[in-house]
């Protein structure tokens, strides 16, 4: 299992797979890919948090592994707010 770092942009996509413990899909693309191409990811550990900071096209900082569905299981995230949004 070998960890990774990706930086992505939310495609406004997620979903709630369980309720207890809480798990969240959601569907991201990379920022320095020239091509579109869509990661599906899964997170349990920090879901709740990360299902509440997340906005339409937000940038986020990822650091996980892949499992055997090909899903990146989030370990890790940032969420990068914009500076409005801190300031309020």
């Amino acid at each position: 299992m070998q960890s990774e770092n990706l930086t992505v942009k939310y495609l406004n996509k997620s979903k709630i797979i369980k309720l207890d413990p809480f798990m969240l899909y959601l569907q991201v693309t990379p920022l320095k890919s020239a091509e579109a191409v869509t990661i599906n990811c899964i997170i349990v550990k920090h879901a709740l948090t990360l299902f509440y900071q997340l906005k339409p096209d937000t940038q986020l900082a990822l650091y996980g592994h892949y499992n055997a569905r090909h899903q990146f299981v989030i370990t890790k995230f940032m969420v990068r707010a914009a500076v409005q949004t801190l300031a309020s």
